[in-house]
């Protein structure tokens, strides 16, 4: 177990940052947080350190590091990543891959000791020829019409390489499958939660979910503990696709596949720059992610399964009509 007496946080506006600050803060011997985006969030005001950065701006890498140096920060956590696919791919590209190079290049100026990078496990793909449990060791193989997934799995390429000519600086990949809660957004469940779900004739995936305080939880023991390279996270158990939406009363459409990306992808497309198939292959196949790394070296318990994670949605949509 180690303990920062300083902890850099990128992208304060995720749910990541934001929830990994108000979680450290409520610990009284938290260390000194420096917060690091383009606004800080009201809850967080006169809480930590706050400098204002851009990082899809060429100039970020140069003053990221004076910060850090500044600051005397030991470790960083990179969360400066968007929630969901955009159609300005160019700024998203520029922020993510652009901006990640940004950050591991100042973390080797300053000399920070721990990078901890904020990932997602689609970065795996969802193909017909995976096996039942993807673990660490696997390729990356997100779909080629996912440019947003692909940017993600450029930045793990980038971070690989870096962690090998850096082998002093701990680095780490977090790989939550979907996480869920009441507090969190996302593409996927945004389609998930609606009233009626479109989804592919012929296909019902076993899914993993992972709640939101299981997800901070696990952002806390990767700062914690000696440990370097990706881990995979998710919750307790798996549940057919058919059953989670059943449990949740949502009501199912199947279409075949030809006819089950026209009938959304403008719609997609205009929210999200992506076509429909990109994400429909994730309710097509499975891409469920071995979670033993974690156990073992992270201690990673989640209290979640991914049924009780997946109904906590609901129950905290319900909550909030009679507020």
């Amino acid at each position: 177990m180690t303990a920062a007496r300083c902890i850099a946080i990128t992208g304060l506006e995720t749910f990541e940052g934001r929830g990994l600050a108000e979680r450290l803060l409520e610990d009284p011997s938290s260390p000194r947080i420096v917060a690091l985006d383009v606004r800080l969030p009201s809850e967080l005001e006169g809480r930590v350190g706050y400098h204002p950065l851009d990082l899809s701006e060429a100039e970020a890498g140069p003053r990221l590091a004076e910060v850090l140096e500044k600051e005397g920060c030991e470790t960083v956590v990179h969360a400066a990543f968007l929630p969901r696919p955009t159609p300005d791919r160019e700024r998203a590209h520029e922020l993510e891959v652009a901006g990640s190079l940004r950050v591991m290049g100042a973390v080797a100026s300053a000399g920070v000791s721990k990078l901890v990078v904020i990932s997602t496990a689609q970065v795996y793909g969802a193909r017909a020829d995976n096996p039942a449990y993807l673990s660490e060791e696997h390729p990356l193989r997100p779909p080629e019409s996912a440019r947003a997934l692909r940017d993600r799995a450029q930045v793990e390429s980038l971070l690989r390489m870096f962690s090998e000519r850096h082998p002093q600086i701990a680095t780490l990949s977090l790989r939550p499958c979907w996480v869920v809660g009441p507090g969190y957004e996302s593409a996927a469940l945004c389609h998930l939660s609606a009233p009626r779900v479109r989804l592919p004739l012929g296909f019902d995936p076993l899914v993993q979910f992972l709640h939101e305080d299981d997800w901070l939880d696990a952002l806390v023991l990767a700062l914690r503990r000696n440990v370097r390279g990706a881990f995979n996270l998710a919750g307790r158990g798996t549940l057919p696709l058919s059953t989670l939406l059943r449990l949740a009363g949502r009501r199912v459409r199947k279409l075949p596949h030809p006819l089950l990306s026209p009938a959304t992808s403008l719609r997609w497309r205009g929210r999200t720059g992506e076509p429909a198939a990109a994400f429909y292959a994730y309710l097509r196949h499975g891409w469920l992610v071995d979670t033993a790394r974690a156990r073992a070296e992270l201690g990673f318990r989640p209290l979640y399964s991914t049924r009780e994670a997946w109904l906590s949605r609901f129950v905290g949509q319900r909550l909030r009509k009679y507020a």
